[in-house]
């Protein structure tokens, strides 16, 4: 009975070498009795099937909010070959990304039905062809949104300068409702809060709640008066963000009534800020003091991108925050992160 066994296999090996050609007829007859649980497991286990961190990239996208702010938020997109582009599809008005960032309160921006056609980015230019959905805002402001929400979020990666817009396959000087997009776009004007136009603003970062959900960190741009000559630097954009944010446009501060910024300097790469008595009000509450310091790091990274930390003084003397583990207070790499 034994040799009879034998003899099966031997028969089975040669039937399966003249069918397989060079594959390996002692592995084919293995692969038989292997249990087929185990051969599930090899599939779900697969490398290319698990992301890792090393798989997405932090991105930072511009939703809108319930009050019609552009907000960046920071989200991790799987690293594709067309990254940017992927990151544009995630900011287009469809049932998908509308329940992804629902919980969040936020909004994507681009019109349903918007389609890529095309991306080209050379020598800092990111040409990007839409096709005629991308046209399907409903008022100026949308526009304007829709323009600096793609311009921004292209911006975000280091070898993106500008953006120039095209609706199939040809430029587009200006939308339907009179935005112009004749030049490459920049990064301009943010959340524009001021009541008229200006060539000296400043970046600074105020704090809104979207949908009583969730609190963001939001950049506005504000027009400021200068009377001198001199190019706008960090202790005008401060002078901008202790003033606090225009009334009923639905922002606020935690920087304590009154505070004034009496000098700031640069140490290297540390923001030395002296400021007036009243942000003593921040020392005992670790709360607070985190919310009052990121807003001036934010605000101060916009003027001066290098910065990595920010050091506060009361009239010339250092301000000691309560449990304050980092000495001076780190700047943040992302407003918000979701």
């Amino acid at each position: 009975m034994k040799s009879n066994k034998i003899i099966a296999i031997i028969l089975l090996l040669c039937m399966m070498v003249s069918t397989v050609g060079c594959g390996n007829p002692v592995a084919k007859v293995k692969s038989l009795f292997e249990d087929n649980n185990e051969a599930v497991s090899k599939v779900i286990e697969s490398p290319d099937e698990i992301q890792t961190d090393e798989q997405v990239r932090d991105t930072v996208l511009y939703y809108k909010d319930d009050k019609g702010f552009l907000i960046p938020v920071m989200r991790k997109i799987p690293w594709t070959e067309g990254i940017a582009k992927a990151t544009l599809k995630a900011l287009i008005n469809n049932p998908a990304n509308r329940k992804d960032i629902e919980t969040i309160g936020l909004f994507p921006v681009i019109p349903t039905n918007t389609q890529i056609l095309g991306m080209n980015i050379k020598e800092g230019i990111c040409k990007v062809d839409f096709n005629s959905a991308f046209l399907g805002s409903c008022s100026r402001a949308e526009e304007e949104d829709l323009v600096k929400s793609v311009t921004y979020t292209l911006t975000e990666f280091p070898t993106i300068d500008c953006v120039e817009f095209m609706v199939n396959g040809k430029e587009v000087s200006v939308l339907e409702y009179g935005t112009d997009i004749s030049e490459n776009m920049t990064r301009n004007n943010i959340n524009y809060v001021s009541e008229g136009p200006s060539e000296d603003k400043v970046v600074v970062y105020y704090e809104g709640t979207t949908n009583g959900l969730e609190s963001y960190f939001i950049p506005v741009t504000k027009a400021i008066a200068k009377g001198d000559a001199t190019g706008v630097g960090m202790l005008d954009a401060l002078d901008a963000l202790v003033e606090g944010p225009p009334e009923g446009s639905g922002l606020y501060s935690k920087i304590p009534k009154g505070t004034k910024v009496i000098n700031v300097d640069m140490n290297d790469d540390v923001a030395c800020v002296n400021l007036s008595e009243q942000i003593l009000e921040i020392k005992d509450n670790k709360e607070l003091a985190e919310s009052v310091s990121k807003s001036f790091a934010l605000t101060l990274k916009e003027k001066y991108k290098n910065i990595a930390a920010v050091k506060f003084f009361v009239n010339g003397k250092e301000l000691k925050l309560k449990d304050q583990e980092i000495e001076p207070v780190a700047v943040p790499t992302f407003a918000n992160e979701y």
